[in-house]
């Protein structure tokens, strides 16, 4: 049989669902509901299946499989994720992986890469794809948490740049530690009632907007007839954002109501975007409290190690504190968007430590070439 995959190809497939089929058997051991501790089971089942499948493709290509064994790190550290962070994390942190290997296996089948096997190769496809139904309510879970923080992470993330960009050019120039956090302290101050007011009137500005909408909405049904105001409230709900099939499913419904603007807006809120729910109040809170939180980060090793490490050591202990906040923002940033979690990382932690070393760069050269420093 001529194959159009290489042993590499062959070899690193068959270890990946021999992987994968560890991976929920060790999760069905330590899982305690019952319904989930099943579908792991089954799910474990179809893993042993596409195993079989590839060592079967390996066979007819001469390839010797016997010395490849499942990842115990991934194995591990999938447990270790279920135990600290729960399911719907670890399914979410696994949804990357799984696209990869959907997209994988789909131009194999495009391309017909194993011959007469394809079909086979095609079902096993359709399994991938399903794995994920499986755990749909976990991952909503997973969602629903991400989007009551997100304005927390963006705050925070907010705070970490600016305070340490502005400590990073003041670190070269500045002798005196407590000097520097006086600074961060004011920079941090403005920014968190900066961020705080501009999160309360974006979001303020978009439930205006749609409470705008509506009342206008309410005053053209007024006169229209059944019809008629099926039809425009069918085109509200899709501006709204609700596909158009359950906007015609739930317009005629609403037409008649003799609270109009009220339904629509429950019925609508699922399609709306995060600012347009969210309160004012809350989303200038959070986000200028972790503002506030990520700047305090970033001058905290100034007045308790400045005098010990000066304050070049105590912008490394900064940069570091950054770096890992950062990491763990891109981290939960590219699982909710089920982006590429390494590339979300490393872009959120260069773009901080881009920003410090410019404003320090800055910061060196005045100190160098105009002789300034502040005591």
């Amino acid at each position: 049989m001529e194959l159009k995959l290489s042993k590499d190809e062959i070899l690193e497939n068959y270890k990946d669902e021999l992987t994968d089929a560890e991976i929920y058997a060790a999760l069905a051991r330590v899982e305690n509901n019952d319904k989930l501790r099943e579908e792991l089971l089954k799910l474990s089942q179809y893993e042993v299946g596409h195993a079989e499948f590839w060592k079967f493709i390996a066979k007819q290509a001469g390839i010797d499989v016997s010395g490849i064994k499942p990842s115990r790190f991934s194995v591990t550290f999938s447990v270790l994720i279920r135990r600290l962070l729960g399911l719907g994390f670890l399914v979410k942190l696994r949804e990357s992986a799984e696209v990869e290997a959907i997209k994988r296996y789909g131009e194999m089948v495009r391309k017909r890469a194993l011959g007469p096997y394809t079909d086979r190769l095609r079902e096993i496809l359709l399994d991938e794809v399903l794995h994920e139904e499986v755990f749909k309510e976990e991952a909503s879970r997973f969602e629903a948490f991400i989007n009551n923080i997100r304005d927390a992470m963006y705050g925070m993330s907010d705070g970490l740049v600016e305070v340490l960009a502005a400590v990073a050019g003041l670190a070269p120039v500045v002798t005196n530690p407590i000097l520097i956090t006086l600074a961060g302290l004011i920079v941090g101050t403005a920014g968190t009632l900066s961020m705080a007011v501009g999160a309360y009137m974006s979001t303020k500005a978009q439930r205006d907007i749609r409470e705008t909408m509506l009342s206008k909405i309410d005053i053209e049904l007024e006169n229209l007839d059944v019809e008629d105001r099926t039809r425009r409230v069918k085109d509200a709900l899709s501006r709204m954002g609700i596909d158009e099939k359950t906007a015609s499913e739930v317009a005629p419904s609403l037409s008649i109501d003799v609270n109009i603007s009220k339904r629509i807006t429950e019925v609508s809120e699922v399609g709306l975007s995060e600012e347009a729910l969210e309160s004012p109040g809350r989303s200038a809170l959070y986000t200028g409290i972790f503002y506030l939180i990520g700047a305090l980060l970033v001058i905290a090793p100034f007045p308790l190690l400045g005098h010990l490490i000066g304050n070049v050591g105590s912008l490394y202990v900064s940069i570091i504190l950054v770096a890992l906040a950062q990491a763990i923002s891109g981290l939960l940033t590219a699982i909710s968007g089920s982006g590429r979690i390494a590339r979300t990382m490393i872009m959120n932690v260069a773009l901080s430590l881009g920003a410090a070393a410019a404003t320090y760069t800055i910061g060196t050269v005045a100190h160098q070439l105009l002789h300034i420093a502040i005591t």
